[in-house]
């Protein structure tokens, strides 16, 4: 028997639920009822999937989380979405998406990569030693897990005063929306 790759994306029975609860809605936006790190994976499998789509909303909509500049962002239902679970609307994936944010929710705490956010969240942030003996890393893989922090999205600055070593931390913006 010939092997068949179905075009439709597999879904959870969670991201199935979130799809159909937006398809009944007439904004297409999705409602969270529950602050659970499983949604926000959802949620992230959701928009990789490109079922879902961030876009600024007005304060009085569902919204999930806000940007950088504290304007609401929803989650909306695309096309691709309203196949997905058979229904029809939605709005195109290639729609203007909102900015992302540092996904700094998405952390686990207790881990190593926690330990380092919160020893750059410092007032006086963290040198690399400083992270090397908190994570017990080589010094190349805590300088990997600096710019992995980059690349979500988080602002880090560096300072090197005359005397001494290089001083990182996470710009105030970034910290804000931690909390």
């Amino acid at each position: 028997m010939p092997h068949t790759t179905s075009a439709e994306p597999k879904l959870t029975d969670a991201q199935l639920v979130l799809l159909s609860a937006a398809s009944q809605r007439e904004d297409g936006l999705i409602v969270l009822t529950d602050a659970h790190p499983s949604v926000a994976r959802t949620i992230a499998a959701l928009l990789r999937k490109e079922l879902l789509i961030e876009l600024v909303v007005q304060r009085r909509q569902p919204h999930w989380r806000q940007d950088e500049n504290g304007k609401p962002i929803g989650l909306k239902l695309t096309k691709i979405g309203y196949l997905a679970i058979g229904a029809e609307g939605g709005v195109d994936a290639t729609t203007e998406p909102a900015r992302a944010a540092p996904e700094i929710d998405t952390i686990r705490a207790g881990t190593k990569q926690a330990i380092i956010v919160n020893l750059l969240a410092r007032p006086e942030g963290a040198t690399l030693g400083d992270l090397i003996d908190a994570t017990g890393w080589l010094p190349h893989t805590t300088r990997a897990v600096l710019s992995g922090l980059r690349k979500r999205g988080f602002v880090l600055s560096s300072e090197k005063p005359e005397q001494g070593e290089c001083r990182y931390s996470i710009a105030a913006s970034a910290q804000a929306s931690a909390v």
